[in-house]
């Protein structure tokens, strides 16, 4: 009857929201491309990050919903409330005329009321300046933080590219690994959306006295490989060039709209627009999370949120409203 595709935070709170109504024994899927149960993505770029002796975040320890104080939602928790999940078995297609999803392993999935909750992807650099160099990172889920710590642990010298949540975040993890760590960003300080230069520079200088450097108003021109295939340079615009034998990218996501975008939802708002009830234009479909666009009142316009608060709240909003209608009809 439910089907939620994707398996990040707002698709554990929206599942935790179903037990609460008593409306998931039996009635309720969940497709996912991960290995494991939904978890709550923060930690990946702070405590999972940690060096071995600084006892690093580790699953079952942050599975949904324990970020707000919940209960921590096991692959047992999901067995016991009677939900199937699929695990690393991704949406591959979809036919909004018969409400039939198909996964990557075939499985054909009929549903009556569809959640989207796919999120985002990360933005990356170009396969052509050496975007996908062995060495170069990014963070969207457990398999890239592995992989990151992995590199963390032999690594000498990284770069951390963009100067926003998560390009701070590693660079604070990778202090406890006493790395020889530079930040480069294009703007005149950390954090230009939120902070002003002067609580920039706090944080700056914070940084610096634990041996962090930046190279700010900076730009990439490309990233250079060594004799062994890995990265090895970060060359900027100007022709300067950071040493560097691990480099993370931070530089924002994208939502993750496929493969729906082609049955009518409208996505031109940089995501899935929806209503007030996170319902798209497809009465059946819902979206919520970072891949949903909204209606902001107060400010008359649609805004998509990339924010953990967000998914755990748009979640619960949109199931309560969606039992509720249901409910009355």
């Amino acid at each position: 009857r439910y089907v939620i595709v994707g398996g990040g935070n707002a698709a554990g709170y929206a599942a935790r929201t179903f037990v609460e109504h008593g409306m998931a024994d039996g009635r309720l899927c969940i497709v996912s491309k991960e290995a494991v149960p939904p978890y709550e993505r923060p930690a990946l770029t702070k405590g999972y990050l940690f060096p071995p002796e600084k006892k690093p975040a580790r699953l079952p320890g942050f599975h949904t919903c324990v970020g707000s104080g919940g209960q921590r939602q096991t692959a047992e928790w999901y067995k016991e409330n009677g939900i199937e999940v699929l695990y690393e078995d991704p949406v591959e297609a979809f036919d909004g005329k018969t409400q039939t999803l198909k996964t990557s392993s075939g499985k054909i999935l009929k549903y009556g009321s569809l959640i989207i909750s796919t999120g985002c992807a990360a933005a990356r650099l170009p396969e052509k300046i050496g975007g996908d160099l062995p060495g170069v990172h990014y963070i969207r889920d457990v398999a890239d933080a592995d992989s990151l710590v992995s590199s963390l642990g032999k690594a000498k010298k990284i770069v951390v590219i963009g100067g926003g949540y998560i390009g701070m975040e590693v660079a604070a993890a990778a202090c406890g690994w006493n790395l020889d760590t530079t930040i480069i960003f294009p703007e005149d300080h950390i954090m230009p959306r939120l902070f002003t230069p002067s609580l920039a520079k706090k944080y700056e200088e914070l940084y610096e006295q634990n041996g962090v450097k930046f190279v700010k108003g900076a730009l990439i021109d490309k990233l250079d490989a060594g004799s062994d295939g890995r990265v090895s340079s970060a060359i900027l615009k100007d022709g300067s060039v950071v040493e560097a034998d691990t480099v993370i990218v931070g530089i924002g996501a994208k939502p993750s709209v496929s493969p729906f975008e082609a049955v009518g939802v409208n996505i031109e708002v940089g995501g899935i627009e929806v209503d007030s009830m996170f319902r798209t234009s497809i009465p059946s479909i819902f979206a919520i999370g970072d891949v949903a666009a909204f209606p902001l009142k107060m400010y008359d316009r649609i805004a998509r949120v990339e924010h953990v608060d967000h998914a755990r709240k748009s979640a619960q909003h949109c199931i309560e409203t969606l039992l509720t209608s249901q409910a009355k009809a």
